[in-house]
């Protein structure tokens, strides 16, 4: 039994330090030797012992080998890029093909334990690969990504802090007496995570063409990035497609949508949290993985019945760290939204939907009288996001409402729902048939005086769409006008009226891994259909170019302070969203011209490349630049 102790020690001390106790409680007891006359002799009891420790090793081995601070990340992809790249220089001077190397590069990786069978066939993409250089390309381009240490930190760090919550998780470190959501592990991560961006950004400075300099935080502030604008852009969204659907007299359904047994790490019982002996071992990526394929074989039967619906689906987890959604969703008739209702029960129950409380719990769907849909969803938008105050967060257990107490500390409700997010890659948010919100925000991005010509040629769906975007005096931007003008509701993404546009991609660009650049930068919008089509609304009309050699003590000051005084006072500040006073029009054309975006500019002074034999861009669209730079020149 000193062997049994010294093993037990040997684990303890390799786990991290919030498991420590756990692996105590679940391999410490019973350690003493039994001495009863029905007990096995002491050697039998203490191989038992062994062969427990040697199973618990071979399940959270992986985690306790990978619980490594983000310096030691660091390091070892350093350490792992320098290894590939000596590799791969060895095996080019023996004499390896191109494809040898490919096959040599993949069976290191394989190998080498730093990374899953997933991450190394993502690492080649060689899927859809039609023909054999571009096969060569991607090959080059997966020895380039394996010579880089920033692509092994991303891939490391990920690879961490999964493994490690998973461990969490199976031990029991994650429920609702413990660490809810996620572990304080990963809490600490996350949290770690955002300081080194939020400080990153800070350090980087950024000058537009007007001379500004601001920082990468003061830019992300006045994004989605900010929770504020995040939330309160989701609330816009939802109250419109409320108001929609009312105006459309459209029927609206609430679903709760939860996951078989065995994706549960933890049942509850008179309260307390106890194992669950049906679950295997299941994350929380492979319950979200099981409800977007059953969610797309929904879908599926719906389109084949002529169901078209709308609405928003929200990701959050149980308090065990599995996911589970909540979904407002709108149907055109009372017909269609029965049909909805049977095609979820079928898929959801398809699958041990014999097993207890299954018919009562796993989907719960609550029909929705004219208005109050955003009610529905705005705390679970608070509750992932933050944006506003939650006075306390709550989990659906078996069909009932559990309170979550985080006690002094009740802000870690929406960081650890984030961190849970974060660390398992869920998408928390996604809308279902309404216009995409590229859209929205790169319209709200575009200057009124493009719309001039557009309400001259009489385009009235472009123009309502851009003033539904917009505030005007006290009425507030508008989602249910901006999808009536984008085409209404569940239509194929060929059919909205809108269209993002992309900047010109020159020839031979490449990306640093050497992969061809096949689209560029989104930069404006145009309608499908109608006269105007083809017609750009730039919404990207300032370039930006980043700071070399300058503290961010120079950040928001003009590049000619003597001309700009008062630039330091717009965007001096902590990161936080500020008003900002609009710049006037640029006297020149450059600014606003779109002919440097669209590659007219080039082509006018180096002629057409062999890639352009053919028109890229309508000849109205051609002379529509002709005519703004006209009309600039004379103002």
């Amino acid at each position: 039994m000193h062997m049994v102790q010294h093993h037990v020690q040997r684990v303890v001390e390799a786990a991290p330090d919030g498991w420590k106790d756990a692996i105590r409680a679940h391999l410490g007891v019973g350690t003493a030797v039994d001495h009863s006359l029905e007990a096995p002799p002491e050697w039998a009891q203490a191989w038992d012992k062994l062969q427990q420790i040697a199973e618990f090793d071979d399940e959270y081995g992986d985690a306790a080998r990978l619980n490594l601070s983000d310096f030691e990340i660091c390091a070892w992809a350093k350490r792992l890029a320098a290894q590939v790249d000596e590799f791969m220089d060895g095996c080019e001077s023996a004499g390896f093909s191109l494809a040898d190397r490919g096959h040599a590069l993949r069976m290191m990786l394989n190998t080498s334990g730093a990374l899953n069978e997933e991450d190394v066939e993502a690492l080649f993409k060689l899927k859809k690969c039609p023909s054999q250089e571009l096969v060569k390309q991607k090959i080059q381009a997966a020895i380039k990504r394996a010579c880089d240490d920033a692509w092994w930190r991303r891939k490391l760090r990920r690879r961490v802090a999964r493994v490690v919550e998973a461990g969490a998780i199976r031990l029991g470190l994650v429920n609702l007496a413990r660490g809810r959501y996620i572990s304080h592990g990963g809490l600490v991560r996350r949290q770690a995570q955002i300081k080194r961006n939020a400080e990153a950004l800070a350090r980087s400075l950024y000058r537009n063409e007007a001379g500004q300099v601001y920082t990468l935080a003061e830019l992300a502030a006045l994004g989605t990035a900010n929770p504020a604008v995040r939330g309160g852009e989701l609330m816009t969204r939802v109250r419109g497609a409320e108001e929609y659907a009312d105006s459309h007299q459209h029927v609206g359904l609430f679903l709760t949508l939860t996951l078989p047994s065995k994706f549960h790490p933890v049942t509850l019982r008179n309260g307390k949290a106890r194992h669950n002996k049906k679950y295997k071992g299941a994350t929380p990526r492979d319950g979200q993985s099981w409800l977007c394929d059953t969610w797309a074989k929904v879908r599926a039967k719906l389109g084949r019945k002529g169901v078209k619906i709308y609405g928003l689906r929200v990701a959050e987890p149980h308090h065990d760290g599995t996911p589970h959604w909540h979904a407002l969703l709108w149907t055109e008739t009372q017909e269609h939204a029965q049909l909805l209702e049977s095609t979820i029960r079928q898929y959801w129950l398809q699958e041990d939907g014999s097993e207890r409380g299954a018919q009562e719990n796993r989907v719960d769907i609550k029909r929705m009288d004219r208005g109050g849909a955003a009610g529905y969803v705005a705390k679970y938008i608070a509750k992932s996001v933050g944006h506003i105050a939650l006075a306390e967060h709550q989990d659906l257990v078996n069909g009932q409402q559990i309170a979550m107490d985080f006690g002094a500390e009740e802000s870690q409700g929406h960081q650890r729902v984030d961190a849970w997010a974060a660390c398992w890659g869920i998408r928390q948010f996604q809308t279902i048939g309404m216009p995409s919100v590229t859209a929205w925000r790169e319209l709200r991005r575009v200057s009124h005086d493009q719309l001039e010509l557009f309400a001259k040629e009489g385009d009235q769906l472009t123009m309502r769409a851009y003033r539904a975007c917009h505030r005007h005096g006290d009425i507030k931007a508008d989602w249910r006008v901006f999808m009536e003008a984008m085409g209404g509701h569940a239509r194929r993404r060929d059919d909205w009226h809108l269209k993002t546009v992309n900047r010109m991609v020159e020839d031979g660009q490449v990306n640093k891994y050497g992969e061809e650049v096949m689209v560029g930068r989104i930069v404006g919008l145009t309608p499908r259909k109608g006269r105007m089509s083809g017609r750009w609304l730039v919404s990207r009309r300032i370039a930006w170019v980043p700071v070399a050699g300058e503290s961010s003590t120079h950040a928001s000051h003009d590049f000619d302070a003597a001309e700009n005084g008062d630039a330091a006072e717009q965007a001096q500040g902590s990161g936080t969203a500020q008003a900002r006073a609009p710049q006037a029009r640029a006297w020149t054309g450059f600014n606003n011209c779109t002919a440097r975006i669209t590659g007219e500019l080039r082509r006018t002074i180096l002629g057409v490349s062999e890639r352009e034999k053919a028109p890229t861009y309508p000849q109205e669209t051609l002379d529509y630049f002709r005519r703004l730079r006209q009309m600039e020149a004379q103002q």
